[in-house]
């Protein structure tokens, strides 16, 4: 990948994480003929690093039912997986700012966007590894706000570290990581659906001959 393919690819990656962007869902519908069509509901969602900010500060439990209610306070485990992630990405992006002798900003977004405006001066080994870090971090946080719809969480080894019980996929967003070793997984390069034939192997039970 040349130069300037490599800083679109940081600033595309920059924008999903701190701008908002519109959402297109194609909700399928019947017309008085029985034929079935389409209605695009367009709408604005916010950035991945807000969305993860809100999920860990405003957890949703997405429950109707009348129950017991989680404990005022408490916070699902989701709440804590996107708190985490949000930290998680906030150091590393701070890191990488005094590593270039940028001003830390008071926001993980406003250290974001000061990288990608520093992208240009940096070496191409540089500009490259920038581009990996926003990616993971990119995958980091389309995971973790899975909050929405629950993660799956097979208990199963991870193939990087091979721990168990740490892997998180959120199938929406075609993306996976161990909580354990950070590896991560998406549907871009093909690398989910590797993960993907892996579980099912770890997961199918053996046929008894």
């Amino acid at each position: 990948m040349d130069r300037d393919a490599t800083i679109t690819t940081i600033t595309g990656l920059a924008e999903q994480l701190c701008d908002p962007g519109q959402h297109i869902e194609r909700i399928p519908y019947w017309d008085d003929n029985r034929n079935r069509k389409f209605r695009e509901w367009r709408t604005i969602q916010p950035g991945l690093l807000a969305q993860l900010h809100e999920a860990a500060v405003d957890p949703v439990d997405g429950r109707n039912e009348p129950g017991p209610r989680r404990v005022p306070g408490s916070r699902p485990p989701l709440a804590l997986e996107a708190l985490s992630t949000h930290a998680a990405i906030s150091t590393h992006a701070a890191h990488w700012c005094t590593s270039l002798g940028l001003t830390l900003r008071d926001t993980v977004e406003a250290n974001i966007r000061a990288l990608v405006g520093a992208a240009p001066s940096l070496d191409d080994d540089d500009l490259t590894l920038l581009a990996r870090e926003l990616r993971t971090w990119r995958r980091w946080a389309a995971v973790a706000t899975g909050w929405v719809a629950p993660l799956y969480q097979p208990h199963v080894p991870c193939p990087a570290c091979h721990t168990t019980g740490k892997l998180r996929i959120n199938l929406t967003a075609q993306a996976a990581h161990c909580r354990a070793c950070q590896a991560t997984w998406a549907s871009d390069d093909g690398s989910l659906y590797a993960l993907g034939e892996y579980v099912t192997a770890h997961t199918t039970p053996a046929k008894v001959a």
